[in-house]
């Protein structure tokens, strides 16, 4: 199948690449915000320097590559599924899918958010290269399981936030 007839075949439709530009700047923003917070708690030191510059390079970076990652991901999963993202979203409202899996939603927040802070320590070291300043000072100064431990407990907590919003939502559009 050559590269134009699938563009045409795509199930990608109307309000899909607003919608995956939105979602993925959203929760770019916010794994970058609370990787920053995890780092801050991990840090052993009793002043931390902080370095905005190198931080607001990073949150540029961070939220670009989780924009870009993201909306591919979306896309890929759509072509798959044969469906649009929006008929995907309206077959979960219908069902009542979101109801259900608020604690499932959390939980997957939590045990998934190692990855963006991964990809957030990248984007500071990126931006400390390309500014030549520490964002928090060195590396060797954070207690990394702490850092981490927020990280997850803090992104399952906004997680499971948002997905019981999202499920009040979508119970109150099906009223």
């Amino acid at each position: 199948m050559n590269a134009t007839k699938l563009l045409k075949e795509t199930p990608i439709r109307g309000e899909d690449i607003p919608r995956w530009l939105t979602f993925a700047s959203f929760w770019g923003a916010i794994s970058y915000l609370l990787s920053c917070v995890s780092l801050l708690v991990g840090n052993r030191r009793d002043q931390v320097r902080l370095n905005l510059e190198t931080i607001g390079l990073g949150f540029l970076l961070h939220t670009a590559g989780f924009i870009t990652g993201g909306s591919l991901a979306v896309a890929a999963g759509s072509i798959a599924s044969g469906k649009s993202t929006t008929a995907i979203s309206q077959e979960e409202i219908s069902g009542g899918q979101l109801e259900r899996s608020v604690v499932r939603q959390g939980l997957g927040g939590a045990l998934g958010s190692v990855v963006p802070f991964m990809l957030a320590l990248g984007s500071i070291e990126i931006a400390r290269k390309i500014t030549g300043k520490p964002a928090f000072g060195e590396a060797r100064a954070t207690n990394w399981p702490l850092a981490v431990g927020t990280m997850v407990g803090a992104s399952g907590i906004v997680s499971l936030a948002v997905s019981q919003i999202t499920a009040w939502v979508a119970k109150d559009a099906k009223s």
